[in-house]
């Protein structure tokens, strides 16, 4: 089965699993295996430990409103030596097919891998990322990923809310987007949509 995992699974997993079991009951998708990645201590420690996990640089501007932030690279060897294995030893997987859903920080990562590492995944949804992030550094890593590569062989899905943070999310998703766009990567299937009225 294809595996979606989940990023802020504190908050989003059931949310994302009743999803997908009605689009499965009713037919609208194929049988796929939902994993979140949560932390289980509680809103305080999701709050942190989130911002240590999903974000791979410090930020002198944020850097006293998130202080663990920068420890996306540790998080993300988890996932890759740990957390895959693990799922794909229990369950009847097919690694080729998973994706990753994250929204905010959770966007930011995905953003991040899918121009770093982006074979760890064949689908990406990232919802309202947080592109903000260390001077909106991502669309330095997404230069430096066209440098060297014309193809971006995955499926993604970007979106955001109309009312969200013009500064924080707005501007720097649509930048990504116009940049994406532009460049044309061969084998992308890219599908990008704004919610009128839709808050972070």
């Amino acid at each position: 089965y294809p595996v979606l995992y989940v990023l802020d699974g504190d908050k989003s997993f059931g949310m994302s699993k009743e999803i997908a079991d009605w689009l499965i009951w009713s037919k609208e998708i194929k049988d796929i295996i939902v994993v979140g990645i949560s932390y289980g201590k509680g809103t305080n420690a999701w709050w942190e430990k989130r911002a240590r996990d999903y974000i791979q640089f410090k930020d002198t501007v944020f850097d006293n409103s998130y202080p663990t932030a920068g420890g996306g690279e540790n998080f993300l060897r988890f996932v890759k030596n740990e957390l895959f294995p693990s799922v794909n030893n229990r369950y009847r997987t097919n690694p080729d097919s998973a994706a990753i859903m994250g929204i905010s920080f959770g966007g930011l990562l995905g953003s991040y891998i899918l121009f770093t590492q982006p074979d760890m995944f064949k689908g990406y949804i990232i919802i309202a990322p947080a592109l903000f992030w260390n001077a909106n550094s991502i669309l330095k890593t997404e230069a430096d990923y066209f440098r060297r590569h014309k193809e971006l062989n995955k499926v993604v899905y970007i979106t955001y809310g109309s009312s969200d943070n013009q500064e924080w999310i707005i501007s720097p998703t649509k930048e990504l987007i116009k940049i994406i766009r532009a460049h044309n990567y061969d084998g992308l299937e890219f599908i990008q949509r704004e919610f009128k009225g839709e808050t972070h």
